[in-house]
């Protein structure tokens, strides 16, 4: 966990040296839609961990924001990349994830221009495994419904609207991402993800 734990105080560190050169609050006020775009991490735990090492992912949102409240809707599409433990799932290979999820943020009363926020959503994720070792087979993909919650910090950049948030997906999978590696466990990934809104 302190490669978890390093990785989101750097991210914010650099969200608060960004914001010194922060756009008026005036240019912040959201427009009615935004799409977003961002990436980051993708660090599997919990038996997750056993047969995945810690990937990338890159995602895409489209925001419904809600006048003069202090919520907004979300719809993310992700796709997400890990390479397989070969000392645990018995096989170098990769393993994808991709993720469509519905969630609602809501706004934290925060005076300055970092607005931290908390969300929760619910959505599909299809994973798949491809060992690359000889004779392996590639096993087919398993569409899973999961449930999604984190915290964030939006800030100005450059006239846009930037993002650093951090996640715990938790996939309902019968045997976890492999079944060659664990049986009966929830398959958890924490995606880091630093993006905009345009």
């Amino acid at each position: 966990m302190s490669r978890i734990r390093v990785f989101t105080v750097s991210a914010v560190a650099a969200a608060l040296l960004l914001a010194g050169g922060s756009v008026p609050a005036s240019a912040m006020l959201p427009k009615p839609f935004q799409i977003g775009f961002g990436g980051g991490v993708s660090v599997p735990v919990s038996d997750a961990k056993d047969a995945l090492k810690t990937g990338w992912h890159g995602t895409g949102i489209l925001r419904l924001n809600m006048p003069g409240l202090p919520v907004d809707l979300r719809g993310a599409f992700s796709y997400s990349r890990f390479k397989l433990d070969p000392a645990s799932a018995g096989a170098d290979g990769t393993g994808r994830l991709l993720s469509g999820l519905a969630n609602v943020s809501y706004s934290l009363p925060f005076p300055g221009p970092l607005k931290p926020y908390i969300t929760a959503g619910l959505g599909a994720f299809n994973l798949k495994a491809s060992p690359d070792s000889p004779g392996a087979t590639s096993t087919g993909s398993t569409t899973k419904f999961g449930i999604d919650g984190g915290v964030g910090v939006q800030f100005g950049l450059m006239g846009v609207h930037g993002f650093i948030e951090g996640k715990m997906q938790n996939i309902y999978t019968d045997q976890g991402f492999s079944s060659a590696v664990t049986k009966d466990i929830n398959t958890q990934i924490i995606p880091v993800t630093f993006g905009i809104f345009l």
